[in-house]
């Protein structure tokens, strides 16, 4: 293909992606509610660490009553709730962070359409062995990244609002704004997708032997050094050490998964492969 026609085809893979955002917008648009108070879900619930505190004391009044009350422990309370409320200072605010979170939820509905489209882009320039192993990433990546945004919905959101919340007293109390809580979750998810798919992306690298797993094991101190540095731009402690400790764990689950599955199977056929798979031509003949 020419540079116009590679242009002509990534318009048609963009213009394909982009109605697949549409379509993914205009079907997320009735759920902005429900998607809302998910993630706000914090903010009118005990904290997480009162339900694990309130959980582990019934746990041990349950199996342990005797030994339970000689360490003084009683019936446990309830933990408290003290709802909280978004606020907005403009006027069309509220419509604004509904179109975002619209278009954050029409793009996680049609990222496996733009994940297509890019492998369709890109599949041509790649030989046989590549397209079968590229091609695993639209499924397992699709899965990793929504992995990802769930594990920080349920475990990490949850923590950094309840440490946020304790710092209410009598002198200070907490005015969230909408805009502002909204983009610090959808900065963090996308952050969390995209730490999961760290072990994925590095198994393909290896599988394309560009990476091997020795040279990710003398990099574990680099690694814990990179961990440190992105979860660094982010003020408080509680919220680096939610994204420093992940990133590091991915990364040792990366040499793992490198180390059972990164190894290139046996090449049955190396000339076959060495030609892109569209052409089906063999490699050129001594002469």
């Amino acid at each position: 293909m020419s540079f116009l026609e590679h242009l002509e085809e990534l318009r048609k893979r963009l213009i394909v992606s982009l109605f697949a955002l549409v379509i993914g917008m205009a079907i997320a648009w009735p759920l902005v509610p429900t998607v809302q108070k998910y993630i706000t879900r914090p903010l009118n619930e005990p904290s997480i660490t009162q339900q694990w505190y309130y959980s582990l004391e019934t746990f041990l009044l349950r199996k342990f009553p005797d030994a339970a009350k000689d360490f003084g422990l009683e019936k446990p309370e309830m933990p408290k709730i003290t709802p909280h409320k978004l606020n907005y200072m403009a006027p069309l605010e509220p419509f604004f962070v509904q179109m975002k979170i619209s278009m954050i939820t029409g793009l996680a509905l049609a990222f496996p359409m733009i994940l297509y489209q890019l492998w369709l882009f890109f599949a041509p320039a790649l030989y046989p062995k590549e397209r079968k192993i590229i091609l695993l990433f639209i499924p397992i990546g699709t899965v990793a990244f929504f992995l990802g945004d769930l594990f920080f919905l349920n475990l990490v959101w949850p923590l950094i609002i309840s440490f946020s919340l304790r710092y209410e007293s009598e002198f200070l109390f907490s005015m969230l704004n909408l805009t502002h809580f909204v983009n610090f979750c959808v900065r963090l998810l996308l952050l969390f997708g995209l730490i999961f798919e760290l072990p994925l992306i590095l198994i393909i690298l290896a599988r394309t032997g560009i990476v091997e797993v020795d040279f990710l094991r003398r990099q574990r101190k680099l690694a814990l050094l990179l961990s440190a540095v992105v979860a660094a731009f982010h003020a408080d402690v509680l919220t680096m050490m939610a994204i420093a400790i992940p990133i590091y764990l991915m990364y040792e689950l990366s040499i793992l998964g490198v180390r059972l599955f990164g190894r290139p199977g046996p090449v049955e056929d190396t000339a076959a492969e060495s030609v892109p798979a569209e052409t089906g031509l063999g490699p050129p003949s001594a002469s």
